[in-house]
C-alpha cells in the first residue's frame, strides 16, 4: 500500500487529502484552503503560493485516481464547482477532477447540517451530469458499511462528530482501507478525536497506520474548552498506545504548540505520532500559523 499525503497544515494549507494506491487509485478528501483572514490578516503571499502548488497535486493525482471519496462537505475536504481563490478550485478542475470516477460521499440527507447539507446539494447536482461518474452514499447507519473493489475493501464509519458530541459543525465519515494484509485509516475532522464514539470506533477498526485530526489548540478558551481539549489529549495518548502509527495532523498545526504537543506525547506512549510532512520526508511547514511574520517580512521587502 502507498500512502502519500498531498496537502496538510504541516505542508502548508489546511487540507487532509492523501492519495492510497494499493490495487486501486484512491483519493481522499480532495480539498485544500486558507483561511481568508487569521490574525485579522489575509493569506500571506508563501501560503497563496503553495495552496497553488498543492491544488496542482492534487489535479495531478485526481487524473490517476478512479476512486474519490469525502467525509464531509467542509471546503477543505472536497473540490466545490466554483472559482474561489482561497480554495484554489475552478468549476473546469472540478469537471475532470470528478469524472470517471466511483465517488463515495458521506449521505447528504442524515446527520449533517443545514450549511453543509447545501454545498452537499449543488456538489451532488454536478456530478449526475458529469461523464462516468458514479455516485456511491458510503455513510453506515448503526455499523459501518464495506464495499469491494478489486482486492482492496473500503469500510466506511457511521457518522461521527466533528470534534464533541451535538458539534455545530455536523459529523464527519472515517474511512478505512484494508489491501494485501495492511489497514489505514483515515479520520479526518474528529479533533483528537474528543468524543468517545470517534475514540471506540478508531480503537475497534485498529489499523495499522491512523491518519488522524488532532484538536484544534489554535481555538482552545475560544471555541475549544479546556476540559473537551484535556479529554482530546487523553484519548490521542489511548490510541497511541494501541496504533503502532499515526499522523495527526489538521486542526492541531494551526498553531506552533501543536508540534510541541506531539514532542509530549511521543515520550508517554508506545505507537509514534508525526505530521504528515514528516511520511514524506519533509519538515514541517506551518504557513497559517506564521501569518504575522510573513506579513511583516513581506512588507518590509
Amino acid at each position: 500500500m502507498k500512502i502519500l499525503p498531498l496537502g496538510f497544515e504541516s505542508m502548508g494549507v489546511r487540507s487532509m487529502c492523501t492519495y492510497v494506491e494499493t490495487d486501486q487509485k484512491i483519493l481522499i478528501d480532495p480539498g485544500t484552503a486558507l483561511a481568508p483572514l487569521r490574525f485579522k490578516l489575509p493569506p500571506s503571499y508563501e501560503e497563496l503560493i503553495t495552496l497553488k502548488r498543492i491544488r496542482s497535486s492534487i489535479n495531478t493525482r485526481a487524473k490517476e485516481s478512479n476512486i474519490i471519496t469525502i467525509s464531509h462537505y467542509h471546503h477543505d475536504h472536497f473540490t466545490p464547482f466554483e472559482d474561489n481563490i482561497y480554495l484554489e478550485s475552478k468549476i473546469e478542475d472540478a469537471k475532470i477532477l470528478y469524472s470517471g470516477k466511483k465517488v463515495f460521499l458521506k449521505n447528504p440527507h442524515q446527520n449533517i447540517n443545514q450549511n453543509q447539507k447545501k454545498r452537499a446539494k449543488k456538489l451532488i447536482a454536478n456530478l449526475k451530469i458529469l461523464p462516468g461518474c458514479e455516485i456511491i452514499y458510503s455513510e453506515g447507519e448503526a455499523n459501518s458499511k464495506s464495499f469491494k473493489c478489486g482486492e482492496t475493501e473500503l469500510t466506511f464509519s457511521p457518522a461521527l462528530p466533528h470534534g464533541k458530541k451535538g458539534s455545530p459543525l455536523g459529523t464527519v465519515v472515517a474511512l478505512s482501507i484494508d489491501y494485501n494484509g495492511q489497514k489505514m485509516m483515515h479520520a479526518s475532522d474528529v479533533q483528537g478525536p474528543i468524543s468517545k464514539n470517534g475514540l471506540e470506533y478508531i480503537l475497534k477498526e485498529s489499523p495499522d497506520i491512523l491518519i488522524l485530526s488532532g484538536p484544534p489548540h489554535y481555538l482552545k478558551g475560544y471555541i475549544l474548552s479546556e476540559e473537551d481539549f484535556i479529554k482530546s489529549l487523553q484519548n490521542l495518548k489511548e490510541i497511541g498506545n494501541q496504533i503502532p502509527q499515526i499522523i495527526v495532523d489538521h486542526h492541531l498545526l494551526r498553531n506552533d504548540d501543536g508540534l510541541k504537543i506531539i514532542k509530549t506525547l511521543n515520550r508517554n506512549i508506545s505507537g509514534k505520532l508525526i505530521p504528515a510532512s514528516q511520511l514524506i520526508n519533509k519538515k514541517p511547514l506551518l504557513l497559517e500559523s506564521q501569518r504575522k511574520k510573513l506579513s511583516i517580512k513581506n512588507s518590509n521587502i
